[in-house]
């Protein structure tokens, strides 16, 4: 049996010889590796649609999708990106204001204002902000619509009538020229008509009588308009960490010794794609990516028949090789079959060892660290003193950014409402607390809360 654990793996399982298949991209193997960021352009727009500009966010402007793909078929990883949305969200929005102590140390004063939070409730702010935290945590952006009060249309001054979360994956950025300053959505309902709002950004962006898309975010450095997301650099872990389980479901479930690791470049599937859509054009027939992956079954077959039994020792298998051009050299490419020690236990330890890394290189690539994630290379939970310190550090290096660039739109809605005023929405949050520092009752308390 074979099966394709994605489109560039594979484990063959036979009763006397078993292989791991692997196709293997030039590009992971030179000096410059592939990464993540090859998903963004240097270009400022690279299309356009009617008379706009696009600037796409990722390749075919789908990154958000690509990230939630890749997040939520891991194990681990969606609950780091949860916890990391609690540590933000702490005790959730509170309105404050800032003033000085008598040492000069800036504090806030958390207070009430029944005028500006019963607009808050009116559209349900915590609503929209918890999901514009979770956006965030994923990808340091979130679009917010600003709807106005329509009594400014006959002369009123501006009012904000209430904020709209957008999807990330819906809006595209476009422009006329080189800079983005509008957003195309799609309507839900008619998918042939688009939606066209300005982009806001300062007061001098407000146009009267339209709705505005304000698009925050944490800036990224030499990127102009978008955030690059944190966690793309851990992306390759994530898979890696991701194919772990399926590598071990698939030993557990065939038990099978693994005796070889086959390998094939994938300039040979390439060149075997473009013999395959000349061969389809010639009988008049569409091409299908099925007609590859049906390839790459028989020919695994091949090698499964010559690997199988004991009287092949006089026979063998062959494959074309591929000359690959770089530069002014001329690169010969073939398959290579490589026998490997099968004991089991060793792979098994192996595959493990690597969940571990992937696991803990995730956590840090979000921004949580080891310690909060729970991934700690012995597998246990870490210590109490070292979440508390690493709680701690948190709170004072990694959290004012985030909350600024979370509470941005709400923020600008409240200084545009009650020019006025000096409150501004925060997030609230009780200080970290040692064991030895707490009561008995206190800890009683904590340990009740997270039982429950």
């Amino acid at each position: 049996m074979i099966e394709f654990l994605d489109d560039d793996n594979a484990i063959s399982s036979d009763e006397k010889a078993s292989f791991t298949f692997e196709v293997i991209d030039k590009r992971r193997n030179t000096t410059q590796p592939w990464s993540p960021l090859d998903v963004f352009t240097n270009r400022g727009y690279v299309s356009r649609f009617l008379d706009w500009n696009i600037f796409p966010y990722g390749e075919n402007n789908n990154l958000p999708l690509a990230i939630r793909n890749i997040v939520y078929a891991n194990s681990i990883v969606p609950g780091i990106l949860n916890k990391k949305t609690g540590l933000n969200w702490g005790k959730g929005p509170k309105l404050y204001e800032e003033t000085f102590d008598a040492d000069g140390n800036l504090i806030r004063k958390w207070t009430k204002d029944n005028v500006i939070e019963k607009w808050l409730a009116s559209w349900n702010s915590d609503r929209f902000l918890l999901k514009g935290t979770v956006d965030f945590s994923h990808i340091e952006s979130y679009y917010a619509k600003f709807i106005f009060k329509k009594g400014w249309r006959l002369g009123d001054s501006p009012f904000i009538h209430r904020l709209e979360h957008i999807q990330s994956y819906r809006p595209m950025v476009v422009g006329k020229r080189q800079t983005p300053t509008h957003i195309l959505m799609e309507n839900k309902d008619n998918p042939n008509n688009y939606e066209i709002y300005p982009l806001q950004r300062t007061d001098e962006d407000l146009v009267k009588g339209s709705q505005t898309v304000m698009y925050t975010n944490l800036p990224s450095f030499c990127s102009d308009f978008f955030s690059i997301p944190q966690i793309l650099g851990s992306i390759p872990w994530i898979v890696q960490s991701t194919n772990v389980p399926k590598f071990l479901e698939a030993l557990s479930k065939n038990s099978i010794n693994i005796k070889y690791h086959i390998t094939s470049p994938a300039e040979f599937w390439t060149q075997k794609r473009d013999e395959l859509k000349i061969q389809c054009s010639d009988k008049n027939i569409p091409y299908d990516e099925k007609m590859l992956k049906a390839l790459k079954r028989k020919m695994l077959r091949d090698i499964q028949r010559v690997l199988s039994s004991l009287e092949n020792a006089g026979k063998f298998w062959h494959s074309e090789q591929v000359m690959f051009v770089e530069g002014m050299n001329i690169i010969e490419m073939g398959w290579k079959i490589t026998p490997i020690d099968t004991k089991m236990s060793d792979t098994v330890d192996a595959q493990i060892k690597i969940a571990n890394k992937a696991d803990q290189s995730a956590a840090t690539g979000v921004g949580v660290g080891s310690s909060l994630g729970n991934t700690s290379d012995t597998g246990k939970a870490s210590g109490g003193s070292e979440q508390y310190y690493a709680l701690n550090n948190y709170y004072q290096t990694g959290i004012d950014i985030p909350e600024m660039v979370i509470m941005d739109p709400v923020n600008f809605a409240i200084k545009t409402n009650w020019p006025d005023s000096n409150l501004k929405l925060g997030f609230h949050r009780s200080e970290p607390q040692r064991q030895e520092d707490m009561t008995s009752s206190d800890r009683n308390k904590v340990a009740d809360f997270k039982a429950n």
